[in-house]
């Protein structure tokens, strides 16, 4: 039966039942909850409709009134945080054993983020995806119950439990499928399951990623390791942007597009405590990740790959917006000569259209001498604006049909290896 729950201030929400999902092993609370601080929504797909609602907070009515875990951060810094004056901030890494009963929180539950809640599961871990919206969590379920079970045999693995939630307090304070008592409240021994990890990925804006951090580092316990997976953004500008008290537990995490490709690239704050960088690294390598760290004191916009793949996406837009070339010539041409199993097209579709062009739009922001205005605005007006953005939508810079006559192509056509001439 629908109730209306005190949450933020004067802030009321519905409070409605959600029907079970198909598999059993992947249960989802039935909460709805806004986390968004600066009126931007998770969910980008529906965030036509969900701003008709009112899932939104609002930061001047912002009150602690999150039931925090015994050991949940306090929201300010006068415990030692990152106050002028103070000591430099302690993290303590995790307890090993708790390993199996906390979980990696994933924010976000779109074409990346159930992918990286795929890896996290698969050695056995328990995994929560939170998200605003039903539907991507739905999408997610069912990508997860296709997925899970054959990577996992694959690999001679056994899966974790993966739960979905859209409540913030769920997510944050217990396992993700909390257990309760007689009385129908949560049992203190859920609330020392809080997750040990959190990676928000959530489209590339500043502005959301800061204060959906902010949110969190306020909900989670104080050894709880935030991680970002912006592909351009990086945590040092995120914690100049906006109230992050903790930034030394806070770090990039940049996956690609798991589980296909396992790198990962960890990069600091600028605050990271040390210590992150060896136990995160140990973990990924432990369900299948293989972590490349960024050294201490750089800060590189765009990481090591990207600074890459940047220059050479934008390239290819520029071939294809000139008419210089088609989808197909282009990464024919690329899978030829690099013995690549896809080419750029391929990929662009793969991340989707509209990321690829808000993190275009970020880079020619901060470096305008790029000079990539049109091939960014041929983008945007042949596919973006009219909803064709790759995978996620079907159609992109190739078709749903020729990626799938592609796909065909990758599994006949396997590259064998050749020996490089000398020189080239």
């Amino acid at each position: 039966m629908a109730k209306t729950t005190r949450l933020i201030g004067s802030q009321r929400q519905a409070v409605r039942n959600l029907a079970q999902v198909r598999n059993p092993g992947l249960s989802r609370p039935s909460r709805p909850f806004g986390i968004s601080r600066t009126g931007i929504l998770i969910s980008e797909g529906l965030r036509p409709a969900l701003q008709q609602t009112h899932l939104i907070l609002d930061p001047s009515r912002h009150s602690p009134a999150i039931q925090y875990s015994p050991f949940t951060s306090s929201p300010c810094c006068s415990d030692g945080g990152t106050s002028k004056g103070s000591h430099p901030p302690k993290w303590q890494a995790p307890v090993e054993e708790s390993l199996n009963q906390r979980p990696v929180l994933v924010v976000g539950a779109g074409n990346i983020g159930r992918r990286v809640a795929l890896v996290w599961a698969s050695h056995g871990r328990p995994v929560t995806i939170y998200d605003i919206s039903p539907d991507a969590l739905r999408s997610a379920t069912e990508y997860i119950t296709d997925n899970l079970g054959g990577y996992c045999t694959d690999r001679g693995s056994h899966p974790g439990h993966v739960c979905t939630t859209t409540e913030l307090r769920t997510a944050t304070t217990t396992s993700g499928h909390p257990e309760h008592n007689a009385a129908g409240a949560v049992t203190a021994q859920e609330y020392t399951r809080a997750p040990w990890l959190a990676i928000e990925c959530l489209p590339e804006s500043l502005p959301l990623k800061t204060a959906v951090l902010a949110l969190l580092e306020r909900s989670l316990p104080s050894d709880c390791i935030l991680a970002s997976n912006s592909s351009s953004l990086t945590t040092a500008e995120m914690a100049a942007e906006g109230p992050l008290n903790h930034p030394h537990r806070l770090l990039n995490t940049h996956y690609f597009i798991p589980p296909r490709n396992r790198m990962v690239e960890l990069m600091s704050s600028g605050a990271t405590h040390p210590a992150i960088f060896s136990f995160l690294a140990g973990q990924m390598r432990r369900v299948g990740f293989a972590p490349v760290i960024v050294p201490s004191g750089i800060q590189s916009r765009g990481f090591v790959f990207n600074r890459i793949w940047a220059a050479c996406k934008r390239e290819t837009l520029a071939v294809l917006a000139e008419g210089v070339a088609r989808p197909g010539d282009v990464d024919a041409l690329f899978r030829d000569f690099f013995h690549a199993e896809k080419g750029p097209c391929e990929r662009m579709d793969e991340v989707g259209l509209d990321t690829v062009a808000r993190v275009e739009q970020h880079d020619l922001e901060r470096r305008p001498e790029l000079a990539s205005e049109a091939a960014l605005a041929w983008l945007r007006k042949n596919y973006i604006e009219v909803g064709t953005l790759g995978e996620k939508s079907g159609d992109g810079l190739f078709t749903a049909e020729e990626r799938d006559r592609l796909r065909e192509r990758h599994h006949l056509d396997r590259y064998k290896d050749v020996e490089e001439t000398s020189g080239a």
